[in-house]
């Protein structure tokens, strides 16, 4: 299928150059014979502008879209040392010289003009992490809890009004459960991060996957022409302590950029959680306290290498190595609804541990086709994911005084290793045509996955293989992707840009113990357009339209059951379908500080992990399902307050209506409002700009999301930074949910059972570091590198 859709997209590529067949090359040399580079070359004609710039050896080549009596000019250091006309009729190919005393040789180009904090374009919202007081000294986590538009709740990464969202890592998809995320972004150091962008409704270049819009988290690249090096460590107070440890080292010079990372991390967490099942008889009161530990573990490697002026290669790696454990005891208190007299409890232990291990490799490639612009990428991705899952848990019930009853005795252990491997292969290209700016390309995902499950039931005292339960789950999926987009500024006030990509999915899931084969084959088209209007410098307008795909995590697609008490499982749904989005967002821009939208979505099979409960026998099944079709309707707006150079200040809120139609009985259909309100703030605090502050605040008003009421939530975060030794030792010190506000009360009905839950995950603490930077940045060299951008592979 695949095939049938590249060669008509490759004989277009081959047909649009083959338009640009006339231009117009030589060489600049002044009087000694001397080559001249740097040189701008800006040939016009009618309107028309191209331009190139000299090589080493003083050689330019520029396309000519057709046959015409051009303008052309040369540029030195801003000087103009060149004019002339040229008649442009086929190919054309001239010696020019310029006099000796035009040419001033260029050593260095410094770019030194700092970057605002946030930056608005017309699909995306840019954090430059780089110019943030709170992100210093932190990870990845911390740096999205400090970026616009962005909210972390329970260390689950959401665009506020949006919901939960994917995230990318230099433009590389991370598919993976919240929890594997959140170890994958704690072992990125914030210190490591240029910019995290914000996409509210990508194009089509990107997978159509992501439902509410996608987070880009772009990496530092070494400067032209030096090297650099930075250690640090921190530490961090909870309820118990942790530390961390980083390092980075990058290089680059002529044609060879290196970059190299590594970082380790340890934290013991408390958390703390207390829900209650309202069944028609009794009140089910439970309470756990866990204590958990966590060792991450984050390496990187980048080597790019310029082969040509045309041709830049490169490979990456990331890994991520992470053990976390783990141990509760759960207590049930259940109690008569009318006389409020406690009938029994149930109690139980609990200990789980898993080690999650990724091992992600990148091969890119850049080739510059003509001086025009047009550019073809390529990249190949292998992505190896490892999980080994154990879990003990024993328990009994027990009657009003506490005394354990007979044959209630309840206890199991389960084993679970789940492997991944991904291969990805994609080509993008891009061509400035005179009509239009044109990209287009194609992208192919191979992903397998194998789940081996092992239970072992322990009500007898010795282990005995449950082989109703254990069972081996293989799950294939290809995807097939092209997409082609084009935008044109109309005139000075309106431009457009629109995109189609359309993407062929093949699944088969595997259940050796049920003998069960499941297949799915879809092909699903996804149109994307904006057209922006700009009356003047002040004032922009846009509107914009994309729909998504969300498919299912793969571990929800795996049908094994897994039970942790008599009263509760979990089951997969080999069954589930993937939901489709629309979105539709009108924005205003007023001073590229006060940014206001409107917007809209709808969501088609949404689908979510649900509890539902039975009141006749008080089990309660978790199993993912596609529940309902979703309407939302909102206004998000946020002003950038900056008129005085020592304070930044960046405050919005966002509030919408929901709606929820659902397709299942056990959930009935349901609506209402939520809103969000946010502050953060970054103080200059002396004129030689090594002290700052920082001061963050949010607050979630009672309200309601999907299915569930969640009551007020509070966050305020503070840090200071303090820079020294010629600004290159830096000191963080930051406190982290000061007003210990982050436990709201969750609240929602199952087959007509209330139940609500109150969940703290030991956000309040304080955290130092001390980070100190070095490097040569003479490196002496007349070559720039060309930096790289990964597209991720989509992973679980």
């Amino acid at each position: 299928m695949t095939q049938k859709y590249l060669l008509p997209l490759l004989s277009f590529l081959g047909m649009s150059i083959s338009l640009n067949a006339q231009s117009i090359s030589g060489k600049v040399s002044n009087e000694q014979g001397k080559n001249v580079s740097y040189v701008e070359v800006i040939v016009s004609a009618e309107g028309r502008k191209l331009s190139a710039i000299t090589d080493d050896n003083g050689l330019f080549s520029i396309n000519i879209p057709k046959n015409d009596a051009y303008t052309i000019n040369f540029f030195l250091n801003g000087s103009k040392v060149y004019e002339g006309t040229e008649e442009i009729n086929g190919n054309v190919n001239k010696n020019y010289t310029i006099k000796e005393t035009d040419v001033k040789e260029i050593k260095e180009i410094s770019l030194t003009q700092k970057k605002k904090l946030v930056e608005r374009k017309v699909d995306r919202l840019i954090f430059n992490v780089e110019n943030s007081v709170s992100a210093t000294g932190g990870t990845a986590l911390d740096a999205l809890k400090t970026t616009p538009l962005v909210r972390i709740q329970d260390e689950m990464v959401s665009i506020v009004g949006k919901g939960e969202v994917l995230v990318m890592i230099d433009d590389r998809i991370q598919r993976m459960s919240p929890e594997d995320l959140s170890s994958l972004l704690k072992s990125i150091p914030s210190d490591n991060i240029q910019s995290i962008e914000v996409i509210t409704t990508p194009p089509a270049k990107y997978d159509a996957e992501g439902d509410n819009g996608l987070i880009n988290i772009r990496l530092k690249k070494g400067k032209a022409n030096s090297w650099n090096a930075n250690i640090g460590s921190s530490y961090t107070q909870k309820t118990y302590a942790g530390g961390a440890l980083q390092g980075a080292f990058n290089y680059n010079h002529n044609r060879l950029s290196i970059q190299l990372t590594a970082n380790t991390s340890s934290q013991q967490l408390r958390t703390t959680s207390d829900s209650r099942i309202y069944y028609p008889d009794e009140l089910w009161n439970t309470s756990l306290k866990n204590k958990s530990k966590e060792r991450n573990l984050g390496l990187g490697l980048g080597i790019d290498y310029k082969i040509s002026d045309k041709w830049t290669t490169g490979v990456k790696y990331l890994g991520s190595f992470t053990k976390n454990t783990s141990s509760n005891s759960p207590f049930t208190t259940r109690t008569n609804s009318e006389t409020q007299i406690i009938n029994s409890y149930i109690t139980s232990d609990v200990d789980a541990n898993d080690k999650p291990h990724m091992n992600s490799i990148n091969w890119y490639n850049s080739f510059k086709i003509d001086s025009a612009g047009t550019k073809i990428t390529t990249d190949f991705d292998y992505f190896n994911y490892r999980k080994s899952d154990y879990s003990f848990f024993a328990g009994n019930e027990r009657d009003q005084q506490r005394n354990i009853l007979p044959g209630s005795f309840f206890s199991a252990t389960n084993t679970n290793m789940n492997r991944i491997e991904n291969y990805s292969g994609k080509a993008d290209v891009e061509m400035p045509l005179e009509w239009a700016s044109l990209s287009f390309g194609a992208k192919y995902t191979y992903t397998n996955t194998n789940n081996d499950l092992v239970v072992f039931d322990n009500k007898t005292g010795s282990p005995v293989l449950n082989t109703d339960q254990s069972n081996i789950f293989n799950y294939k999926e290809h995807n097939e992707a092209l997409y082609v987009s084009g935008s044109k500024k109309l005139d000075e006030k309106w431009e457009a840009q629109a995109g189609l990509r359309m993407e062929a999915t093949q699944t088969t899931g595997y259940s050796h113990n049920l003998n069960q084969t499941n297949k799915i084959n879809y092909v699903k088209l996804f149109p994307t357009a904006y057209i922006t209007y700009t009356p003047d410098d002040k004032n922009s307008f846009s509107l914009n339209y994309s729909r998504r795909i969300r498919r299912p995590n793969f571990d929800y697609l795996n049908p094994f059951v897994v039970r942790t008490s008599p009263y509760y499982y979990s089951e997969g749904n080999p069954f589930l379908q993937p939901s489709v989005i629309d979105n539709l967002e009108f924005s205003y821009i007023r001073n590229q500080k006060w940014v206001s939208s409107v917007y809209y979505s709808q969501v088609s099979d949404f689908s979510q992990k649900l509890s539902i409960l039975d009141q006749n026998t008080n089990i309660t099944r978790s199993t993912p399902l596609n529940y309902a079709n979703t309407y939302q309707i909102g206004i998000s707006t946020y002003y950038n307050f900056n008129k005085w150079s020592w304070w930044n200040s960046f405050t919005g809120f966002n509030a919408n209506y929901q709606n929820v139609k659902s397709k299942i009985d056990a959930i009935r259909s349901i609506d209402g409002y939520n809103a969000y309100i946010y502050s953060n703030n970054d103080f200059t605090l002396n004129s030689s700009k090594t002290a700052f502050f920082s001061v963050n605040y949010g607050l979630q008003l009672p309200g309601r999301y999907q299915i569930f009421q969640i009551s007020t939530l509070h966050i305020l975060d503070v840090s200071m930074k303090f820079l020294f030794l010629d600004k290159k030792l830096t000191l963080t010190i930051a406190g982290q949910d000061l007003l210990n506000r982050q436990r709201p009360t969750i609240t929602y009905e199952s087959n007509g059972v209330k139940t609500d839950f109150q969940r703290y995950g030991d956000t309040r603490g304080f955290r130092i570091s001390l980070a100190y930077k070095f490097g040569n940045k003479n490196l002496k060299s007349e070559q720039r590198k060309l930096g790289n951008e990964d597209e991720r592979n989509r992973v679980k």
